[in-house]
């Protein structure tokens, strides 16, 4: 149970952590600003983003706080700790949290922007259960860590995935990702080892992001750094480049910490990739010591007692060990 608990804890603290810099595109402006206190956790900064590829889109926050993506996450976590979680009960509650008037304030992404005007078109008996768009980005793994830390069977796990990934994201691509994420995931767990946990997500992800994901893993000597992996993959928000991306960060880091941090020193989406590495990453180190989750980062976290709340409820209802 600790292991899942720091599973999904590790999701949630990789977006808190890269909120302050997220969306910034430029690896050398981010070795500018890593030497500001309280670095990663800070707050948006307008000045951050001036003169550089970037789009500044959480001036509504304060360090500590989630992103889009971390709400996603810990939405998915509420919503499948309890009773009821059929397709219109979830999807009821992510028009009231997301939609007008609801409890999100803040950067309201594509599929996301695609769901509710689906939703709001049609009264809720005719809401379709595969109302998500075509979309091929990291939005569609932010159900994967709660998915994960019910201990599903496999085949009742890919259906769940589906199923509620389905309800955002009807694209091939972003289901076949959710799935290899799991995967990984689960490996994670098992093993807690990362070399086992990426040749899984490898093996299981599509043809072209798998290749991506060879190539870079491949990378050594003085050829192993961003600038030849940036040949390869961008920093974008796509999965295409997420997913290879966050394999070559978690190869070259032997620490939560470090993943994280290399992670946002990388730039663009960290947000994004923050979820996949951040909930890998946590399996395999868990908490403290060393290797594991910054209890710091814990502390630093706004809300954290009301998520570690919500977790220990779908812990609860998730499948007996």
């Amino acid at each position: 149970m600790a292991q899942r608990y720091a599973a999904l804890m590790g999701a949630l603290v990789a977006d808190a952590a890269s909120m302050g810099t997220h969306w910034i595109y430029s690896p050398e402006r981010m070795k500018q600003l890593v030497g500001l206190p309280h670095f990663p956790f800070i707050e948006p900064d307008a000045r951050h983003y001036e003169g550089v590829d970037s789009y500044y889109a959480h001036d509504k926050l304060t360090a500590g706080e989630l992103t889009a993506y971390g709400e996603w996450v810990a939405l998915y976590i509420r919503l499948l700790g309890r009773e009821d979680t059929g397709t219109l009960t979830i999807q009821q509650h992510i028009l009231e949290y997301f939609g007008p008037g609801g409890e999100f304030i803040g950067y309201i992404d594509s599929p996301t922007k695609a769901l509710l005007l689906t939703l709001f078109s049609l009264p809720p008996e005719d809401w379709p259960d595969d109302s998500g768009c075509e979309d091929d980005q990291n939005p569609a793994l932010c159900a994967v860590p709660a998915l994960v830390a019910l201990k599903l069977p496999s085949e009742e796990l890919e259906q769940e995935i589906e199923r509620i990934v389905g309800i955002t994201h009807q694209d091939e691509s972003a289901l076949q990702c959710a799935k290899a994420f799991s995967s990984a995931l689960n490996e994670a767990l098992r093993s807690r080892r990362m070399e086992p946990v990426l040749n899984v997500l490898k093996i299981k992800s599509p043809e072209d992001i798998r290749d991506k994901i060879e190539q870079v893993r491949l990378l050594s000597g003085d050829v192993n750094d961003l600038s030849h992996v940036l040949a390869i993959v961008n920093q974008a928000c796509h999965l295409a480049d997420s997913l290879p991306m966050a394999a070559w960060i978690l190869q070259n880091s032997e620490s939560y910490t470090e993943a994280i941090m290399k992670n946002i020193l990388v730039s663009g989406d960290t947000c994004g990739r923050g979820i996949l590495i951040g909930a890998l990453a946590g399996a395999c180190y868990g908490f403290g010591d060393e290797k594991g989750i910054p209890i710091s980062w814990l502390t630093t976290l706004q809300c954290g007692e009301a998520l570690a709340e919500d977790i220990e409820q779908l812990l609860r209802v998730s499948k007996a060990d």
